[in-house]
């Protein structure tokens, strides 16, 4: 597709909470394979190649990554220089957890259509699981600047700069959150109706102190997918500290009725914990 403050307030989902990097999709993967259109293709150099995309990325959506990444190499077989195809079997193989071949994937995406804003966005999270976040910034930038109403890099920047803030203090702390902010709300303008953006709007707001704010966000969230334990959790937690203990109850049994009860969000809402941070999906 050619999209041509709380003192005291915890920083950081507690272990039982956070998601094993190893088993947990990065944010990236799972956005772009979630949220690219099946239409995607623009250019059509093989009528097949453009189906199999199609096929592809409706193969990710259903949680099928090895016949996704199959369709993905069966369009590249018919058009080798399909920009889409390389960027869906980039989004395949960093799905698997397989970044180094992922990023080769989409800078070849990049090199064949450099209008291609998804296969900048495929380079920047890639870049930044590797480590290079100065690489991987300015790709993200370049996919922004293509398509400034993706979601994708907006939230994988936000997170990226969320986790750096964590790990420091001071202004340098809030300067990093108040950018991790900015892209977020950015993101809410552009897809208001996505519960993830308005998620991710409730944990920085979390980090900043704000938990009226958190509360606010997160409830949204749940309204938008009432499935999401993690936005019920966000909203319990967030309510609790805040002191209104009523909504605090209200939203942690919809949280035990949407997470399985063994899950950690289950167990965490159930319990009623007072002052818990609230949890992140698919944190990068």
């Amino acid at each position: 597709m050619h999209s041509r403050p709380g003192a005291g307030t915890p920083d950081a989902p507690p272990a039982a909470m956070a998601r094993s990097a190893r088993t947990a999709p990065s944010l990236g993967a799972l956005l772009l394979s979630a949220l690219l259109p099946l239409s995607c293709v623009a250019s059509s150099p093989h009528p097949r190649a453009v189906e199999q995309v199609r096929r592809g990325y409706a193969h990710l959506a259903a949680g099928d990554r090895e016949r996704a990444e199959v369709a993905f190499e069966h369009a590249l077989e018919m058009a080798p220089d399909l920009a889409e195809a390389r960027a869906g079997l980039g989004v395949a193989l960093r799905s698997d957890g397989r970044v180094r071949e992922a990023l080769a994937q989409f800078d070849a995406a990049v090199a064949a259509d450099p209008d291609l804003a998804e296969g900048h966005a495929g380079r920047g999270e890639a870049l930044l699981a590797l480590g290079d976040a100065v690489s991987g910034e300015a790709a993200l930038g370049d996919s922004l600047r293509v398509d400034p109403d993706q979601i994708a890099p907006r939230l994988v920047r936000a997170r990226f700069l969320a986790r750096r803030a964590l790990r420091v203090a001071g202004e340098e702390r809030r300067l990093l959150l108040d950018r991790a902010r900015r892209d977020i709300l950015h993101a809410v303008e552009a897809r208001p109706g996505v519960a993830l953006v308005h998620h991710d709007l409730g944990w920085v707001s979390w980090l900043q102190g704000d938990l009226d704010g958190a509360a606010g966000s997160y409830t949204q969230a749940a309204r938008l997918d009432p499935s999401m334990a993690e936005a019920w959790l966000g909203a319990c937690a967030a309510l609790e500290a805040a002191g209104r203990r009523a909504d605090a109850e209200a939203a942690c049994a919809r949280c035990t009725e949407a997470a399985p009860p063994a899950s950690p969000a289950g167990a965490r809402c159930a319990a009623h914990q007072r002052g818990g941070a609230p949890a992140r999906t698919g944190a990068p």
